[in-house]
């Protein structure tokens, strides 16, 4: 049985391999079985990835232990960029006795396929006068790392990102794909020689997220594992949330913060020779700090330095959007806002970082200004004299 998809231009079949089976091992195969054709309507092998063929008007299937559930009264499915993929499923017990148990081996269907292979973390079973009902919530296979301490021991010498990264994610028995992105090859030199180090009780996937960030790389769960690539900007389908012109929308929060945010930051090395970089952004606050310089390549702080502080103006601005609908949204699609009720006066590009699909009608998105992921300092930044 085949299952129909559409390839974009910029989209490859590693990409799609990665979307339908959590590795790129059969972007080969998908592309030898669609003449490798460059965009437009393809053919995926729906009984090789065990996708469960129609499934109701829910979209959304959990299993659980070869289980399968679509009768919850909830659900709320959780992807964002540099982070692991989750979901909530909440059941009324009024009439079914659900057992669910730590540990449990979970996948989770989406109307795009395979959402996640994972593990349920943790539960709660309630009874009250109202009401009896059971929730799960659930982490993707790579959440293991969240909750793991880097294994000893904690200094890798002389290692590229590449390989540090990969004996992590083995030691935990988490997939783990790579772009070609040069960075990933280097072995870096910072102020303290040619290592990184691990805190001792720093959690794996952190430590990692550290590592990818330093060199402006992502970390994406696929689902079934991690991938570590550049940011590639699909600007070819915006979601439209210009005012009177988007249906649903519920609330907009434009949060912006300056406490902890500077206009210069210094970047400093001693090793292997002394080297100072200073990057500036345009917010109105004379404040400087001093950055850690250990992460850096100390032969490109400049760059590493650029890439850092786009990075924390991300963490400042954010704007938060509540649509009443259940929408297939994915983290780092782009998204036009313009609503003068929150000061946003013209229309501008935000990158949705975080999604949350609530089951039935409810979509929670997390944007921020696209230098966070694109790495190019802006000129002039939101609301800043």
């Amino acid at each position: 049985m085949y299952k129909k998809v559409i390839k974009e231009k910029n989209t490859s079949y590693d990409d799609i391999s990665r979307q339908y089976y959590g590795t790129t091992e059969k972007s080969g195969d998908i592309a030898k079985l669609n003449n490798n054709i460059e965009e437009g309507e393809i053919l995926i092998d729906v009984e090789e990835i065990n996708i469960t063929p129609e499934r109701n008007n829910n979209l959304v299937t959990l299993i659980v232990e070869n289980q399968s559930y679509e009768n919850f009264s909830e659900n709320s499915l959780i992807d964002g960029l540099n982070s692991v993929k989750g979901a909530v499923f909440i059941f009324n017990k009024s009439d079914t006795n659900y057992s669910f148990k730590i540990g449990q081996n979970v996948q989770i269907y989406d109307s795009e396929g395979l959402f996640l292979n994972g593990k349920i973390f943790n539960t709660k079973n309630i009874s009250n006068t109202k009401a009896r009902w059971s929730q799960v919530e659930i982490k993707s296979n790579a959440g293991i790392l969240i909750n793991s301490d880097v294994p000893y021991p904690l200094q890798f010498s002389n290692c590229s990102r590449k390989e540090i990264l990969t004996e992590i994610a083995n030691y935990f028995n988490v997939k783990i794909t790579f772009s070609d992105e040069k960075e990933l090859d280097e072995v870096f030199v910072n102020e303290i020689g040619s290592s990184y180090t691990a805190g001792i009780n720093e959690k794996a996937f952190y430590f990692m997220l550290r590592i990818c960030k330093s060199a402006g790389l992502l970390i994406t769960d696929t689902g079934d594992g991690l991938f570590i690539g550049r940011y590639k900007p699909n600007t070819k389908e915006k979601l439209n949330l210009i005012q009177n012109e988007c249906r649903g929308l519920q609330e907009m929060r434009w949060q912006i913060t300056a406490d902890g945010l500077a206009r210069y930051y210094e970047f400093n090395s001693q090793f292997p020779q002394t080297a100072t970089a200073k990057v500036q952004i345009p917010v109105p606050i004379p404040i400087t700090q001093r950055i850690n310089s250990n992460d850096f390549n100390a032969y490109d702080l400049q760059s590493a330095g650029e890439r850092f502080v786009c990075s924390e103006i991300g963490n400042h601005f954010n704007l938060i959007a509540v649509i009443n609908e259940n929408l297939p949204i994915k983290s780092g699609s782009f998204a036009v806002v313009y609503n003068p009720d929150v000061n946003i006066d013209e229309e501008t590009d935000f990158i949705i970082k975080n999604v949350i699909r609530k089951h039935p009608d409810k979509t929670i998105l997390t944007m921020t200004l696209p230098c966070a992921y694109t790495f190019e300092i802006p000129k002039e930044l939101p609301l800043c004299s």
